[in-house]
């Protein structure tokens, strides 16, 4: 599938896994998640713009995992800041 094929969020989806992809190793990721690294490599060059507007497809999103706990201490932060503020 060529990306100019590709819906918008489904771009979105493969770029964010392209991004993170490259903190980790092909054959760091294959041996944790318990395939042959050439299989791996496989999948990421033949399929996994496939994969991504499948999950598209399916109204699915991917986010990082830990992304949503970083913006929820500072809106926590932020609040109890507003509530001392007004409680003075």
């Amino acid at each position: 599938m060529a990306r100019n094929e590709l819906s918008k969020s489904a771009m979105r989806i493969a770029d964010l896994i392209r991004r993170k992809s490259v903190e980790k190793t092909d054959k760091e990721i294959a041996e944790r998640i318990g395939v042959d690294p050439s299989t791996f490599c496989r999948f990421k060059a033949d399929h996994l713009e496939k994969f991504c507007a499948f999950l598209d497809e399916l109204g699915l999103v991917v986010k990082e995992k830990y992304a949503d706990d970083a913006e929820r201490k500072a809106l926590i932060t932020l609040a109890k800041k507003a509530i001392d503020e007004m409680e003075q």
